[in-house]
């Protein structure tokens, strides 16, 4: 086990790696514990996380479970099928209908996003940065956020799913849950996201979760419910499968 180099020791680190690719997660436990010296509602959901976070940080997960190439991975989960065209139109109808919340660049996530962009770019530095630089330079800096590229799963014979949440945060006494997504086709990727908040909310028996897309220009908050609500009714109408509909 680690700790970030020139941090203090409760900001906790331990790499794993799946099918050869490293994920760095990390813990923020000093944001963690300001969280629970709060008083909320919603006190016992954020214990139940860091209880959760903990047995990451020991290592206490599946690896095997992670590294076999015959279990299926949530970032498969995607809206496939559907031209691109009638995708921008559901997605710009679900957020006139208020079921998803758009913000602009002046939020605080894309905020934190453009500030790395700027700063790979004025140190002339020739790549875009990838989320590494961006989700590390968050869980530093941002007193919301919790913990960074979370492993999580279901391990249930053929209905066996892995996964990496990005980021995890606790605001205004909710989890969120978050993934960054630098394309910026937040719906077309929607189903990975919400299965990943489905799955926090089943495994830690959690009642009060959002999900957020984000890049360096918008994000994108929601319920995962919208996922077997209005998306569900809408690709039904197209005919468009939804294989995630198995682990639900």
């Amino acid at each position: 086990m680690k700790h970030f180099n020139g941090l203090e020791s409760m900001l906790k680190k331990r790499d794993f790696y799946h099918q050869n690719i490293k994920y760095s997660f990390g813990w923020n436990l000093k944001n963690h514990n300001e969280k629970l010296s709060q008083i909320n509602p919603n006190w016992e959901e954020i214990k139940k996380l860091l209880s959760f976070l903990k047995k990451v940080y020991q290592g206490t997960i599946p690896n095997d479970l992670f590294n076999r190439r015959d279990v299926q991975r949530i970032s498969q989960f995607k809206i496939r099928g559907l031209k691109s065209t009638f995708l921008r139109s559901f997605g710009k109808k679900l957020i006139r209908s208020g079921r998803i919340l758009v913000s602009d660049s002046s939020a605080k996530l894309t905020d934190f996003a453009k500030n790395v962009h700027i700063t790979f770019n004025n140190n002339n530095l020739l790549k875009v940065p990838g989320h590494n630089p961006i989700l590390k330079n968050i869980l530093i800096k941002d007193k919301d956020s919790v913990a960074i590229e979370v492993p999580i799963w279901i391990n249930q014979s053929k209905l066996s799913i892995t996964g990496h949440i990005d980021l995890i945060q606790v605001q205004d006494n909710i989890i969120k849950v978050i993934d960054y997504k630098p394309e910026g086709n937040f719906l077309f990727s929607l189903p990975q996201v919400a299965m990943y908040g489905f799955l926090i909310k089943k495994n830690l028996n959690i009642k009060n979760l959002k999900c957020i897309s984000f890049n360096k220009n918008e994000n994108w908050e929601y319920d995962p419910e919208i996922l077997i609500t209005d998306i569900k009714n809408y690709l039904i109408s197209h005919n468009i499968p939804r294989i995630w509909e198995d682990f639900l």
